[in-house]
């Protein structure tokens, strides 16, 4: 795991292509040391997740998450995480609060 620290950023990469409980308990203990700080995830080299990472992320609000695999987004989305946590294209969009992705669930009606 990647850790990078700024002026008030904390960025957390995921060096494993897979994310498993044991995995997530660690990322998010790390998370737990440094809430003060705006904490960033980059999902960039993470392929899988497993169910604990996803409900883990329910139970933080203050966590972004940026460059998002297809498959990993699609969960997200389907499971109503985006409700929880920010999601951003990429890490400069983390940094400056900008280009916040959104799902609408717009209906024709």
């Amino acid at each position: 795991m990647e850790i990078r620290i700024s002026d008030k950023y904390f960025i957390l990469t995921p060096l494993t292509p897979k994310i498993d409980a044991s995995y997530c308990e660690r990322l998010f203990s790390e998370v737990n040391e440094n809430y003060s700080f705006e904490i960033g995830i980059d999902l960039s080299c993470v392929n899988d997740c497993t169910i604990e990472f996803l409900e883990t992320l329910k139970l933080y609000n203050k966590v972004s998450l940026f460059n998002i695999p297809s498959n990993i987004f699609v969960l997200i989305n389907i499971m109503n995480i985006d409700k929880f946590v920010k999601i951003f294209v990429s890490e400069s969009d983390f940094k400056s609060g900008k280009r916040r992705i959104l799902n609408r669930h717009f209906s024709v009606v």
